[in-house]
């Protein structure tokens, strides 16, 4: 029987939204912590989910390597976990671990809401769940076996692979000896990257291995293994349009830390896609308080492959906190490849609650410890000794630096998701991030739905329902102040449930 937490962290701070002018509620099911599925058969390749029950169902089937390729697994209501233990929803141990499993369908949030998450790992759990502790523990895009045997086949010692990430920074003296002990038990634990002349910038969503469109309160906690994030853990594919709110801490594991408001790690294990977080948004506790090597991040814990990942349009709110014992970034922890458009209103960003800037162990606004910034933005506000000064630990650059929220720019944009009759109507709406920014506020352009026949956009913004069914709400969104990265667009999309 699974074990209940009795302290819950949030159940009051969430209720659902009434978005109908006709007066249809969106509904919600509580799981009781013990019924596991079934799945409900897909129709047209999409699987409908509704209940807790239904989702612990799908977490075993992934588990038990159903790996839904091709798939899109929807949410049509918010889903409260009711604090029970929470088995996530696939896992990974390293590269070429025969027990990983992971999911490479598109789960499709809907803009719902899954509540109550709870997940507590100790070192019996990390043996048999894999070293990540989130919602979905592993996703990965679907490519072909024959890529991905390819992939593999590269043999590169993480010794080597670790000298030429810290020479690819120009590193000298103890910084250099620092990188290359912390990279080298990096690869020894989990493998060395595959080697690719070629990669795409852009997000392969139609291959799958993508979390889209999802809202997720929660705690997390892993005390037995190396990864802990709120949305998923290990990502190999693309997290979109996703909110996570809570608590995500790694102590007392005797190990390494990377720790995530969204993810923890984005990895490397497809030679022709990279790993991207879009348009996510973090109001969260995230602490990295490992044996060695400690990153916490408010969206991200770690860029596992040099030059490889993006984290861009995410936002950090208001009153989080991000603290390691390591290195601690605002969004990343360390080794950020790209994080573009991304603004961090945190309210304390600290090594152990040392100051930001102590020799050897770094905090950033934006990153903690090594990577690129474009057109990123962080909240310092006067006086405070907890916010970084500059944009990535260690540097100088201080351009995205701003004393006031308002000040910062809006980089993120989410859509709820809508209920309404037949014949009914009700409002688009769009919400955006970080709560109380005003500056550089984005366009909200063309408003869709994904079968007009189920309910079609009036002139103002107005969703107008036609027949009883479930589809999809989507907005284009567009900033000037934008810069690009390839083919990357903010994109935010959520659900339509059309009732009788």
């Amino acid at each position: 029987m699974s074990k209940r937490k009795f302290c819950t962290l949030l159940l009051t701070l969430v209720t659902a939204f009434v978005l109908s002018v006709a007066g249809t509620a969106l509904a919600e099911d509580t799981w009781d912590g013990e019924t596991r599925g079934p799945v409900p058969s897909a129709v047209n390749n999409v699987i409908t989910i509704t209940t807790g029950a239904q989702l612990a169902g799908l977490a075993d089937a992934v588990n038990s390597g159903t790996t839904y390729q091709g798939v899109t697994v929807r949410l049509a209501d918010d889903i409260n976990l009711d604090d029970w233990d929470w088995i996530p929803i696939g896992r990974f141990f390293n590269y070429g671990n025969t027990g990983n499993r992971a999911f490479k369908g598109t789960f499709d949030g809907a803009g719902h809401a899954i509540k109550g998450l709870y997940i507590y790992f100790d070192t019996n759990s990390t043996s048999t769940y894999g070293q990540t502790a989130a919602l979905f523990g592993y996703i990965d895009y679907a490519a072909a076996a024959s890529t991905r045997s390819a992939a593999k086949t590269v043999s590169v010692s993480p010794a080597a692979r670790a000298a030429a990430d810290a020479a690819s920074l120009g590193l000298t003296g103890e910084a250099y000896d620092k990188v290359v002990a912390e990279r080298t038990a990096l690869y020894e634990d989990f493998g060395t990257p595959s080697a690719a002349s070629t990669r795409s910038v852009s997000p392969s969503y139609a291959t799958g291995g993508t979390v889209k469109n999802l809202k997720v309160y929660g705690e997390v906690a892993n005390r037995g293994g190396q990864g802990a994030a709120g949305v998923v853990c290990w990502n190999d594919g693309v997290i979109e349009n996703c909110y996570f709110e809570g608590t995500i801490t790694i102590e007392d594991n005797g190990n390494r830390a990377y720790a995530g408001g969204i993810c923890s790690l984005l990895g490397d294990d497809d030679v022709n896609n990279n790993t991207y977080v879009v348009n996510c948004v973090a109001s969260a506790d995230v602490k990295a308080h490992g044996g060695s090597f400690s990153y916490a991040g408010g969206i991200a814990g770690y860029c596992y492959a040099m030059g490889r990942g993006y984290i861009v349009n995410c936002s950090v709110e208001p009153g989080s906190k991000v603290d390691a014992y390591m290195d601690a970034g605002g969004v990343v922890g360390g080794f950020a490849n790209h994080v573009v458009n991304c603004s961090s209103a945190a309210a304390s960003v600290t090594v152990d609650g040392r100051n930001p800037n102590e020799t050897g162990y770094f905090a950033g606004g934006i990153i903690g410890a090594y990577g690129v910034v474009d057109n990123c933005h962080w909240l310092q506000t006067s006086g405070s000794t907890t916010q970084p000064g500059v944009a990535i630990g260690g540097g100088s650059d201080v351009s995205g630096l701003r004393t006031s929220v308002g000040a910062l720019p809006i980089d993120s944009v989410l859509v709820q998701p809508v209920s309404v009759a037949v014949n009914g109507t009700a409002p688009a709406v769009s919400v955006s991030y970080p709560t109380g920014a005003a500056a550089s506020a984005p366009a909200v352009g063309t408003w869709a739905t994904g079968d007009t026949s189920i309910a079609t956009i009036m002139q103002t913004n107005t969703v107008h329902g036609i027949s009883e069914g479930i589809t999809t709400l989507s907005a284009t969104v567009t900033n000037a102040a934008w810069t690009s990265v390839a083919d990357v667009s903010v994109t935010p999309g959520s659900g339509v449930t059309v009732t009788q």
